[in-house]
């Protein structure tokens, strides 16, 4: 078996780390190799990606369906499926290898996330179209109120004054959308959220819709500078009257599960509910 190995760049990672990381690898038999997104993918059969929910969402987006095991070196890391305290690294490699061991066995299984499709039209024309995992979202560049004309379907759910909405996925409830009070999803489930961002209307809400229906956003804005973030990673400047339509993606990010932990255990102890 054959692994490419990403990792975060805002991590400082010792090369003994990585050395041994790979050694690691090799020790069950398998191969590793360093995946540089910048040079293309190369031919593995998984990848690893050591870092946070952040070094992910990146990866996910370079190897579309390729499987990927993520190694957490952040805080919540809901994506991610094993955890490894440099504080404890001897338990936290030993720990690891067990891991590849099982994955070299077939012994894990593959968790299928949906993703979004956010296109940007303008002048009825498309102009730009990308994928996202967690969330996109549309806002003003600045500090200034927008308004956002939101339909869903084919049908208008009404104008929003805010200081920008969120479109996320069952995966991405626990980011962003969940600092802006919108609900926690278990991420199998196959509904997108709309969440609007320090709303004007005190009965604005987040609403959840069925992913197979469009959601269509069109910004106004009493100034020339708005903005499409997609996964907090990649962004866009917007025109006025531009229509961003997200949709359901063609393809869905591939995680890997060696661990059989369940998602509101996970939720629980992520969020540290239990010590509450």
């Amino acid at each position: 078996m054959r692994f490419g190995i990403i990792r975060s760049p805002y991590k400082p990672l010792a090369e003994a780390f990585i050395e041994k990381m790979m050694a690691c690898i090799d020790s069950v038999g398998a191969a590793a190799v360093p995946f540089y997104p910048d040079n293309g993918i190369p031919e593995v059969d998984m990848i690893i990606s050591i870092g946070g929910d952040g070094t992910m969402l990146a990866a996910a987006r370079q190897v579309k369906e390729i499987p990927i095991l993520g190694i957490n070196l952040g805080h919540l890391g809901f994506l991610t499926n094993i955890e490894f305290d440099c504080c404890k690294e001897k338990e936290s490699f030993l720990k690891l290898r067990q891991a590849i061991l099982k994955i070299a066995h077939g012994q894990y299984k593959i968790d299928q996330r949906c993703r979004i499709e956010p296109v940007v039209r303008r002048n009825n024309a498309e102009i730009a179209c990308c994928t996202a995992l967690n969330d996109v979202v549309i806002k003003g560049a600045i500090a200034k109120l927008v308004r956002l004309q939101l339909f869903i379907g084919e049908e208008y759910v009404g104008n929003f004054p805010a200081d920008g909405i969120i479109i996320s996925t069952a995966t991405g409830s626990t980011g962003y959308s969940l600092s802006c009070g919108g609900p926690i999803i278990p991420p199998d489930t196959d509904v997108n959220i709309v969440t609007p961002i320090s709303s004007h209307l005190l009965t604005a809400r987040p609403l959840v819709a069925c992913n197979n229906k469009e959601i269509k956003i069109v910004a106004e804005a009493y100034h020339s500078k708005l903005l499409l973030s997609v996964d907090g990673q990649m962004d866009m400047d917007l025109d006025i009257g531009d229509e961003v339509i997200v949709r359901k993606a063609k393809f869905t990010t591939n995680l890997v599960r060696v661990n059989e932990e369940a998602f509101y255990p996970l939720l629980a102890r992520k969020m540290n509910w239990a010590n509450c």
